[in-house]
């Protein structure tokens, strides 16, 4: 075999997630499996790779919608699936950046965490936004550092406003599928379903919507510039 096939580092990104999802259904099925792929892929999208952050969202979207499912606090929520995937998604990604998830000593570990920020996006829903942040999922970890906890999309969105960053973040977007989400969720107030509900024919579905807007705001989370251009003031 060809080192280049052995060695994470020199995969693509797209065989990396290939390679990712056959070893986690090894771990889940309790076999033997090589972590190297997944947290290859992890490292990539933690520095900013967004081709590898879609990876990683459409490799356990899946499963944190399952675990988004079976929580007890879930149906008292009156929220959607879709809307504590992208919470807790996002809860991950506040906490793991830079490079914190280096420090998980494996798989079952990273994903154990990710489950916790399930249950985090939950609770702190039904206790309130005077409560939030009131559980910290590092608390079941004694081995990891307390994270630092914001809530993210309210810090980005926070800085949207005058036409310059405007102009700035539209240069910066991919197509008008972001462009368009982006637009109503910002101007309208409009969420993933109701996005979704107006423009069924240019998206697949209401999880497309989600991912888009969650991968929106993380790449702008992501970019020093973007905090240049629209104020970096809390």
């Amino acid at each position: 075999m060809n080192d280049n096939e052995t060695n994470a580092e020199y995969l693509s990104v797209n065989e990396l997630a290939r390679k990712c999802a056959q070893e986690t259904d090894r771990f889940h099925r309790r076999q033997a499996f090589d972590p190297r792929y997944c947290f290859e892929l992890f490292q990539r999208a933690f520095a900013n790779n967004s081709l590898a952050w879609d990876a990683v969202y459409l490799q356990y979207q899946s499963q944190v919608a399952g675990w988004v499912r079976q929580h007890s606090g879930f149906e008292s929520t009156g929220e959607e699936i879709e809307y504590f995937v992208l919470g807790a998604f996002e809860k991950f990604w506040d906490a793991m950046m830079p490079d914190r998830f280096r420090r998980f000593p494996d798989l079952g570990r990273l994903l154990r965490y990710l489950q916790l920020c399930v249950h985090s996006v939950i609770t702190d829903h039904n206790r309130g936004r005077d409560l939030a942040d009131s559980f910290d999922p590092t608390e079941e970890m004694p081995w990891e550092e307390d994270p630092e906890h914001r809530n993210f999309e309210s810090k980005i969105l926070h800085r949207i406003g005058g036409q310059r960053c405007r102009d700035w973040i539209n240069d910066h977007l991919r197509d008008e599928k972001e462009r368009l989400v982006l637009r109503l969720y910002i101007d309208d107030d409009l969420k993933p379903r109701e996005i979704y509900a107006q423009f069924p024919a240019k998206f697949q579905d209401v999880d497309e919507v989600y991912r888009i807007r969650q991968n929106v705001i993380a790449r702008l989370g992501r970019d020093p510039e973007f905090f240049k251009v629209c104020g970096n003031d809390d």
